[in-house]
């Protein structure tokens, strides 16, 4: 490729500026939207996480055999022995979750936090602080002051990023902490991702109820080990642990995963289908880009004809072809990583929570070789069937008056027919994975989630602290209430310890009195929520058995409970549950309580999780340390979460109030990664679709415009206007045909990788693919309307004379 050839195909191009145009807006399209794309690959799946030899760090966890759990959180005596009995690891770490309120001049705010071991930071992650220090051994000694390391994000936004606030006093949950340290801008425990501030866990880890599992481990594999070596050397740990403790860890096992598989998650597989969809769209725009080459190629062969007769060879001929490709290419590139800039922007307003270490994402050094591979692949994809092509032209046909050779003429629509149906094929693809995920989101969103979401609100309170005595929490909930409901708005008001989707939830394993004792590690367990009597009259929650909580079930009455159908089905089948008596937790013999009611199902984690077993206690009788109160007010339900903080903060200052929103925010917050994978690919598919449709406009104006004479002496012979339509549109539908039966094939191949993604639909569900080939169907006919009605308006006086 000379410069010669650079410089002439600079100016054939600059001779053709809507030519030029056209290609480069298509290029820029497919590169960019793969430069996109390939950003958040890059900076989720392939940018190393930000620890030092991240590929040395993994977690542990239990793996529950009989409930499937392979991700189980760890009791303390557990983790306390693998620490003991490994020689796989560096160093073990864990952590558990903490919330603590802050306190400050404005009130309490409430953080999150974790509570860590001291090897976490030092020996396992290998952290350094920016300023300060991390938890050394002497900040575990019994006489040592309570210490705390805060997050770069929460001492700029709380304390104003004083630079002497090292060593200072922070108030949290009502105790003094020391700060020690602030950590690096960006720096977080994998395994707690939200936490803000970070305290050390001090007390020894045996003492803690080997049945009581709620701590994270992260650990750094020694360097001459694999992550296969210690699954199978904690996989004896813990069949030890089993015999040695049966009641506590029958049929429980150890799972170890690598933390980059860990953090990562199931977003893995999505963002490669969506690398796949947007290839997909480079491919169309490329047999787009290839089939405007090709109708160029064709105009242009009298000039490559005079050429050869002067002395040009072959491979003269297909360097200036392929040069000009490449040009277009690096121009479609350009374009393209400006449009990419954009589109990141666009995904990271888009992006859902869920998708990790969307602060990675970017146009970097990997990004940008990735554009310029994809600029050369594109450019060669582009210029090798033309330049194929231009490099041996029919001389004597080219030099000819017309200068284009009817058999050359039928090679070139041949392959330019051949790309439409390509794209028609690719485009039956995505827009049928988008219909796909269409159809999969309105089922998830439809399904019933047990209560009536509209104007309902909740607000979380932490009392943990300020309020360490049961029935201080219980008066001060009482009191909060009664507040509330003096209001006219608040057409209800109550008060529960979880809500669904709220993200906090406990589960306690429990025992039916009057049954047989259950195998150890084999209790019946339901999630435990404890609730005041408003608190289903308010969520809408119908009680379908027994009687509702009432204002008698106080911290002096008989212990009662309320269980959901999912308990009544799960463990007293064919049973009415009314007047059995449960002990909660099993092995508190003080826990007795009677189900004196079953109210209905509600979906609590997931829109797409069915509901499972529920307990729900007085609050008097069982107060928990956080509360979400919850409102119904059907005027401006958003404006009432400022009433619920400034009651709040009138009744003691020093409550924090967090996580307001009204239930419509937190049940689409579930369902926010379905919705980012269906935006995005719908996207493509209207890229996709519309530059098929494009590709058949082109192609039969192309055809058009070659046949005129043919068109116009048929007209003279008696053809009617609208025998000159239908002809033409059948031979655009006729690609669309071809198109979708080579469609049906790839959807058959690819459609499998999207059922991951789906909920309530098969990926191979024939009413979408029906749905999808009319679509395109659709699009064919209308792309071939307008070449059509131009060939009626073709002047049969006019043909007869070139004829």
């Amino acid at each position: 490729m000379s410069l010669t050839d650079i410089q002439y195909a600079g100016r054939r191009l600059w001779r053709n500026l809507g030519f030029t145009a056209i290609v480069v807006v298509t290029l820029g399209l497919g590169v960019g939207a793969n430069t996109a794309i390939f950003s958040v690959v890059s900076g989720v799946l392939l940018e190393p996480l930000p620890y030092e030899d991240p590929d040395e760090l993994v977690t542990v966890w239990e793996h529950n055999r009989q409930y499937g759990n392979a991700m189980g959180q760890v009791s303390p005596p557990n983790f306390a022995d693998w620490r003991d009995q490994s020689s796989a690891f560096a160093a073990l770490g864990a952590a558990h979750w903490w919330s603590a309120a802050v306190a400050g001049d404005q009130g309490a705010t409430r953080v999150v936090g974790a509570v860590v071991t001291q090897e976490m930071f030092s020996a396992v992650l290998r952290a350094r602080a920016v300023a300060g220090r991390v938890f050394t051994e002497e900040d575990v000694d019994p006489g040592a002051e309570p210490v705390v390391i805060v997050s770069h994000s929460l001492w700029m936004r709380e304390f104003g990023g004083d630079a002497d606030f090292v060593g200072s006093t922070v108030i949290l949950n009502g105790r003094n902490y020391t700060v020690v340290g602030i950590m690096r801008a960006g720096f977080h425990v994998p395994v707690y991702p939200d936490a803000e501030l970070w305290a050390l866990l001090r007390w020894d880890l045996r003492t803690e109820d080997r049945s009581s599992h709620f701590l994270r481990v992260v650990a750094r594999l020694k360097p001459t080990v694999t992550v296969e070596q210690a699954r199978a050397e904690m996989g004896t740990i813990m069949a030890r642990l089993e015999r040695e403790y049966p009641e506590h860890n029958a049929d429980t096992g150890v799972n170890v995963v690598p933390l980059k598989r860990y953090v990562v998650g199931d977003v893995q597989r999505a963002l490669y289908v969506l690398l796949g969809a947007v290839g997909f769209v480079l491919l169309i725009a490329c047999a787009n880009v290839a089939g405007l080459l090709l109708a160029r190629a064709s105009v242009s062969e009298r000039e490559l004809g005079v050429r050869a007769a002067l002395g040009a060879g072959r491979m003269q001929l297909l360097q200036q072809v392929v040069t000009e490709g490449m040009l277009l290419a690096v121009l479609g590139g350009g374009a393209g990583l400006l449009l990419a800039f954009w589109g990141v922007e666009l995904l990271l307003a888009l992006g859902p929570g869920e998708i990790p270490r969307l602060g990675a994402i970017g146009i970097d050094g990997r990004v940008l070789g990735f554009t310029l591979a994809v600029t050369v692949l594109t450019g060669l994809l582009v210029g090798v069937i033309p330049a194929i092509r231009s490099s041996r032209p029919r001389v004597l046909e080219a030099l000819k008056t017309g200068g284009v050779g009817r058999g050359s003429d039928r090679e070139g629509l041949s392959a330019r027919r051949a790309l439409v149906m390509a794209q028609v094929a690719i485009a039956l693809v995505l827009v049928g994975g988008a219909v796909l995920l269409m159809r999969s989101f309105a089922a998830l969103v439809a399904e019933d989630v047990g209560f009536e979401s509209a104007d309902l609100v909740t607000a979380r309170i932490s009392l943990a602290g300020r309020y360490p005595d049961a029935a201080g929490r219980a008066v001060f909930v009482g009191r909060l209430l009664e507040r509330l409901n003096q209001h006219a708005e608040a057409q209800s008001v109550a008060a529960s310890t979880s809500v669904p989707f709220g993200g906090w939830e406990v589960n306690q394993s429990f025992e039916i009195l009057g049954r047989p004792a259950p195998l150890p590690n084999q209790e019946p367990d339901a999630r435990i929520i404890s609730a005041t009597p408003s608190y289903f009259r308010a969520m809408g929650i119908p009680v379908v058995r027994g009687r509702d909580f009432s204002e008698r079930d106080g911290s002096g009455a008989p212990r009662v409970a309320i269980i959901n159908e999912a308990a009544a089905r799960q463990y007293w089948p064919g049973e009415d549950p009314i007047g059995q008596r449960l002990r909660v937790p099993p092995d508190d013999p003080e826990a007795g309580l009677e189900i004196v009611g079953v109210v209905g199902d509600v979906r609590f984690y997931a829109l797409d999780r069915e509901p499972t077993a529920e307990i729900y206690y007085p609050y008097r009788q069982v107060p928990g340390y956080a509360v979400n109160i919850v409102t119904r007010v059907p005027e401006d339900p958003t404006r009432f979460i400022r009433v619920i903080r400034d009651i709040v903060r009138e009744l003691d200052p020093s409550i924090p109030v967090y996580s307001a929103a009204r239930f419509g925010q937190l049940i689409g917050r579930t369902a926010a990664s379905e919705r980012f994978y269906m935006i995005v690919l719908a996207i493509f598919a209207a890229v996709a679709a519309t530059l098929a449709a494009v590709g058949i406009y082109g192609v039969l104006s192309y055809s058009v415009a070659r046949r005129s004479n043919e068109i116009g002496v048929r007209v003279a012979l008696g053809a009617s206007p609208g025998d000159v339509l239908a002809t033409v549109i059948a031979d655009g539908c006729r690609l669309a045909a071809f198109g979708l039966l080579l469609g049906l094939v790839g959807w058959l191949a690819v459609s499998r990788a999207l059922t991951p993604l789906l909920h309530g639909i098969g990926a191979t569900d024939p009413l979408t693919l029906l749905t999808t080939a009319l679509v395109i169907a659709a699009i064919a006919f209308l792309a071939s309307y307008l070449p059509a009605r131009r060939a009626t308006r073709v002047d049969p006086m006019v043909a007869l004379r070139v004829e």
